[in-house]
């Protein structure tokens, strides 16, 4: 073998391994790859069917933050109705300001005009971020969009680097849009069908409230109290949500309770009476037969149990109520005492309220009272009856 042969078969031999490395670097970012889209795929499958929007782009952005190790990822919506971007959330949230500025820059640019219009994301060197070192960033905008229109913006800096792994993560940027723009799509398709439904309900609340000139507003006020007492008692958001539908459905029952009973001026005699407490197990009746109402029948089947085990329909003891029931009967009993009714004036708030707190561990659940007080202490309007001055002497 010539020594020129040797040579070729040397050089040969190292443009291979150089191949080798190459191929096995690449099959490495391959892997890594996929192993993020993996992980994007479970992780965002939760988050399309998640109905909170402040909760989608919370734990989507911080997740993405993780796995891509972005130097900041935020989010813009538009406006209802306008046509203004407002920031909503970055990850982290240091860079808040920052990417404001950055944005404001691209927009003076036209980029972010651009991308609105075309719908297409988009890479450009960063206007605003710079480090040492000569480290320049990324700035990627890409459009959140639903079926008819741009609901918002994603705004994702990242370091600048032109190698496969690099590459392969804008890709994933790009993936998250689509994520996002999915997620909130399903989100906002089901808050507009949750107004829908629970505009349906208040006109149903309103038409039975109709029919009792005292107790007009009854049931949104009793939604409200109970949204404030629950609020004392630390109540997830999707909690305190449902104690809209329960406040406004509670006295759906009486739909089955004569006009002639229910403004009676006078002392309901003994079956009279048996009509107005027979409203709990007719309005829980009613409600039963529709599956999304399901979790608000304690609201209506409870209201009216005691925590010494007199009330009805059922004369449930104490925790047997559910935490349900015993809220809303706090709630309840506050406004009915407050409200003017055909036999008698409201009472004096004050007056109200000390009826509640002498009545605990017999009418009313302790810590119901306690989270009462410590919400009536708080100063909240929902307390303040939008009736004159009442006071307790007054009765007829």
């Amino acid at each position: 073998m010539t020594q020129n042969s040797t040579k070729i078969d040397s050089d040969e031999f190292k443009s291979m391994v150089k191949k080798l490395h190459f191929l096995d670097g690449s099959n490495r970012a391959l892997q890594s790859v996929q192993d993020k889209l993996e992980g994007l795929s479970y992780f965002f499958s939760g988050m399309v069917l998640s109905h909170d929007i402040d909760s989608i782009l919370e734990t989507g952005l911080a997740k993405f933050n993780e796995i891509v190790n972005t130097k900041v990822c935020s989010v813009f919506l538009l406006e209802e109705g306008g046509f203004e971007f407002f920031h909503k959330m970055s990850i982290p949230d240091r860079f808040s300001s920052l990417v404001q500025k950055e944005v404001d820059a691209h927009i003076d640019s036209g980029t972010f005009g651009w991308v609105i219009n075309k719908g297409l994301p988009t890479c450009v060197p960063s206007e605003v971020f710079r480090e040492a070192k000569n480290r320049a960033f990324n700035t990627m905008l890409a459009p959140i969009s639903n079926r008819h229109r741009t609901i918002g913006v994603a705004v994702i800096v990242f370091e600048e680097d032109r190698d496969f792994i690099r590459q392969q993560n804008q890709r994933l940027l790009h993936i998250l849009s689509s994520f996002f723009s999915l997620s909130l799509e399903n989100a906002y398709l089901f808050s507009d069908l949750r107004s829908s439904y629970f505009d349906t309900i208040r006109a149903v609340t309103n038409s039975i409230e109709a029919r009792d000139p005292y107790t007009r507003g009854h049931s949104s006020r009793v939604a409200q109290i109970a949204q404030s007492v629950a609020e004392e008692l630390d109540w997830t958001k999707a909690e305190l949500e449902l104690i809209d539908w329960g406040g406004m459905l509670h006295d759906v029952g009486k739909i089955g309770v004569p006009d002639a009973v229910l403004n009676k001026p006078g002392k309901l005699t003994s079956e009279e009476y048996e009509m107005v407490k027979s409203h709990s197990l007719i309005g829980a009746d009613i409600v039963k037969g529709v599956s999304f109402l399901e979790p608000v029948v304690p609201y209506i089947l409870e209201h009216h149990e005691r925590f010494d085990g007199k009330g009805y329909p059922q004369g449930l003891v104490g925790k047997n109520i559910s935490i349900k029931g015993r809220l809303l009967a706090v709630a309840d009993a506050f406004d009915a005492m407050t409200s003017d009714r055909p036999y008698r004036k409201g009472f004096d708030p004050e007056y109200a309220f000390e009826e509640i707190r002498r009545n605990a561990n017999t009418q009313f659940d302790p810590e119901i009272v306690a989270a009462f007080e410590g919400s009536w202490s708080s100063g909240k309007e929902v307390y303040q009856i939008p009736q004159a001055k009442r006071t307790h002497n007054v009765l007829v």
